[in-house]
């Protein structure tokens, strides 16, 4: 008999890489709540949320072998609320909120690895002076202590830049801040953390400067093992991802503290029976490694590089600890030698005047065996419609490609590059052309 995994926020990517997998057949994948529920939405209903998937499981006609996650808040909380119901494997509801809350997560490394984090500061965007509870020098970051892919993060270079952007968090905190709020609500926690709530907002040294990369891994019965180290490439501005590359081109002794301060700090904070993902910024010239953040999931963008090099993809992992197995995944067994996931960006809003057809995506992949091609964007929308966006730039196309080295990736985007026709109609009235 097939086992019954739950898959919240089941899309068509997640099922064609979870039923890619080597034993696919022994499975049933559920989705658990739609996607546009979770992800990209104008906001979240928690109680609702919790309340739908507890009656879709509840009505099931069958076992229930698996709940499974690889979304951010809200689906991160819903994930252990009801692993711990159904008694099935998954992390604690206290870990995730201690990797998900940057306040929380913040103190809690600075408990344990002091020496790898930013200078910080936590304040309440709503008080009369915000302003006066930064210890920082300019620049630095804020940002609230839930935010996503970038969303509502500034770097303020000013105190004019603060009060601006001050009133755009203002405006849009309640977004995740009302949703993690009925999450306290439903939850039985320690006072230590219901402390900072989703309307607070952090101040953070830039940390910038070097490379970025990321490194995956899982804990399995307190045992925590890293099994991927990814770099992470910007555009000049700095903050924009150019792409994600795999295998990482750091040099070994870097990548062996990135393991080790991870395998630290997950530990400490008692994240286990679940995998994760940790974001850090390495700079050469000073050999100063800084931890940027912390997420309790795999990254999806990096399935189909793990996939394309190693010969698996990432959610091998996330389904093995979802059934309580431990994780099994193989290394250097995929078709190349390395894989990247490539953004196209522009910079300033834009209306959308022409988008590649399904025949034009699909012939651009033809050109390049094992590519992937994604395009967010719709005709005769503007680019700032776009939700869950960093704060200075748009996606528009998405391509995943796998070669033999660095060079080789180059030469197959450029050619997928060419064969995307897009039509862009700036604020300003002049077509471009893209």
């Amino acid at each position: 008999m097939k086992k019954n995994i739950f898959v919240f926020g089941l899309n068509d990517f997640n099922r064609e890489q979870l039923e890619s997998l080597q034993d696919a057949d022994q499975y049933q994948f559920h989705g658990l709540i739609a996607l546009e529920k979770l992800k990209d939405a104008v906001s979240y209903d928690f109680p609702a949320l919790l309340v739908e998937a507890q009656e879709q499981l509840d009505s099931f006609n069958g076992p229930i072998d698996a709940i499974i996650n690889f979304w951010d808040f809200p689906s991160s909380v819903l994930h252990p609320f009801l692993c711990e119901r159904y008694q099935l494997p998954g992390p604690s509801l206290k870990a995730a909120i201690l990797c998900g809350n940057k306040g929380l997560s913040r103190e809690a490394q600075q408990s344990i690895i002091p020496d790898y984090i930013p200078k910080f500061s936590i304040f309440d965007p709503f008080e009369d002076n915000p302003f006066q509870k930064i210890a920082l020098d300019f620049p630095f970051w804020i940002k609230p202590l839930l935010s996503y892919s970038g969303y509502l993060g500034f770097k303020v270079a000013s105190r004019d830049d603060f009060s601006r952007y001050l009133q755009t968090i203002r405006k849009n905190i309640d977004r995740f801040a009302e949703p993690y709020a009925d999450l306290l609500q439903h939850a039985d926690l320690d006072p230590s953390l219901t402390k900072y709530t989703a309307h607070h907002c952090i101040a953070e040294e830039i940390i910038s400067a070097g490379r970025q990369c990321t490194v995956e891994g899982y804990s399995y019965h307190n045992q925590v093992e890293c099994y991927g180290i990814i770099d992470s490439v910007r555009y000049p501005n700095m903050v924009s991802f150019s792409r994600y590359q795999y295998p990482s081109r750091l040099p070994e002794s870097v990548k062996q503290k990135i393991n080790a301060i991870s395998k630290t700090i997950i530990e400490y904070i008692g994240f286990d029976q679940s995998a994760f993902n940790i974001e850090y910024f390495y700079d050469e010239a000073t050999d100063r490694l800084r931890l940027l953040e912390i997420n309790s999931r795999i990254s999806q963008s990096h399935g189909l590089l793990f996939k394309n090099v190693d010969g698996a993809s990432n959610h091998r992992i996330v389904l093995d600890l979802g059934l309580g197995n431990k994780p099994r995944f193989p290394h250097h067994q995929g078709r190349y030698a390395c894989a990247a996931k490539i953004f196209a960006r522009r910079f300033e809003d834009a209306l959308v005047t022409r988008v590649p057809t399904s025949n034009e995506i699909d012939h651009a992949q033809q050109l390049v065996p094992g590519a992937t091609i994604v395009v967010p964007v719709k005709q005769e929308r503007r680019l700032s419609e776009l939700l869950d966006q960093d704060s200075y730039s748009y996606q528009y196309v998405i391509a995943y490609l796998g070669g033999d080295n660095i060079h080789d990736l180059a030469r197959s985007y450029k050619r997928i590059r060419k064969a995307l026709p897009f039509k862009f109609k700036s604020l300003a009235g002049n077509a471009n052309v893209s």
